[in-house]
């Protein structure tokens, strides 16, 4: 009994009032980059920049909600293309926010080891998706006509999926996550602290490894 009382804590506690209020914002910060995208045919996705924000002020489950809300959001208002790819948006939210907690975006070396890990898993997940789902190509952005070229290339639709996906992946988070790390270098650190101390779990991401010049304690009392 006083497992099952811990585990519902674990998983209620990161959901605070505070929390609860800052999903609606990352959600729409991924819903303006994932229409954009999906309207000037980008060959991105632009849509997880609010997950890794919320990711590094929340918890991994709190980002994987935002991910799975996003998707869903985008299927109605933009394309229903995006709904198979609801998992693939939750898997990403676990794992940036697991990453986070383990503490790699206190630096730049471990920002870049997330964006490694987060390329490949998202990669291979969507590139199930796409092979299993669609076929190998949505046509929701630029990416189905590199699909295309290697499969006239290669005749390997698997691999040219996977390879496709790994590229555009690549790209992607690295620029998702660049913009992500600069929104929370400007957050006011006294800002931060009240999501840090309520909706981590385990110890919460210390961002005192971040500089401190452009934050003026005075300015914040």
């Amino acid at each position: 009994m006083r497992e099952k009382v811990a585990l519902g804590d674990r998983l209620r506690s990161p959901f605070s009032t505070k929390v609860v209020v800052l999903i609606p914002i990352a959600v729409g910060i991924n819903v303006i980059g994932g229409m954009l995208s999906s309207v000037l045919k980008l060959p991105l996705f632009l849509d997880t920049i609010g997950t890794i924000v919320i990711a590094c002020l929340a918890s991994p489950w709190v980002a994987a909600l935002c991910g799975l809300l996003t998707s869903v959001f985008l299927a109605l208002v933009a394309n229903p293309v995006y709904l198979p790819y609801a998992a693939v948006s939750v898997l990403c939210g676990l794992t940036v926010g697991y990453l986070v907690r383990a503490g790699l975006f206190k630096k730049i070396w471990g920002v870049g080891l997330i964006w490694i890990v987060l390329t490949l898993v998202n990669a291979f997940s969507a590139g199930v998706v796409t092979y299993f789902v669609f076929g190998g190509a949505t046509g929701v952005n630029a990416t189905s006509f590199l699909t295309a070229s290697l499969v006239a290339a290669t005749r390997e639709i698997f691999f040219s999926v996977m390879t496709s996906a790994l590229l555009e992946n690549f790209i992607d988070k690295g620029i998702s996550l660049a913009i992500a790390y600069i929104i929370i270098r400007k957050i006011p650190r006294r800002f931060v602290s009240q999501y840090m101390g309520v909706a981590t779990i385990n110890d919460p991401v210390d961002f005192t490894d971040f500089d401190d010049d452009e934050f003026d304690d005075d300015e914040w009392a």
